[in-house]
């Protein structure tokens, strides 16, 4: 069951990252967090940006935590399916550089 658990992780932390990220920006635009606060940046983008590198934090902690045990196909399958989290949180996040949080 622990091995389940290890394999999944990755996906499981990006789809709560990907809700994260969602739900502060849709509260961000309801709350009117568009005045700019650092460096020209909005409120809403500025809280975005601090998140989301928390975030990608987590998922580099996350994927050194798997790496350590790489005995069993299962735990391989983990760290690869690690990678993959990793980068769908950093492709999740990316429009938030690229675009306006609130049109």
């Amino acid at each position: 069951m622990t091995a389940l658990i290890r394999m999944i992780s990755g996906l499981v932390l990006w789809s709560i990252a990907f809700a994260v990220l969602y739900a502060l920006q849709g509260l961000g635009c309801a709350r009117g967090w568009t005045d700019p606060a650092v460096f020209g940046l909005t409120q809403t983008k500025a809280v975005l940006l601090a998140v989301w590198a928390g975030l990608i934090a987590s998922q580099v902690v996350l994927l050194l935590w798997l790496l350590r045990r790489r005995d069993t196909q299962m735990e391989r399958i983990g760290i690869a399916i690690g990678w993959i989290g990793l980068g769908a949180t950093v492709i999740t996040g990316l429009p938030i550089l690229a675009i306006s949080t609130c049109f």
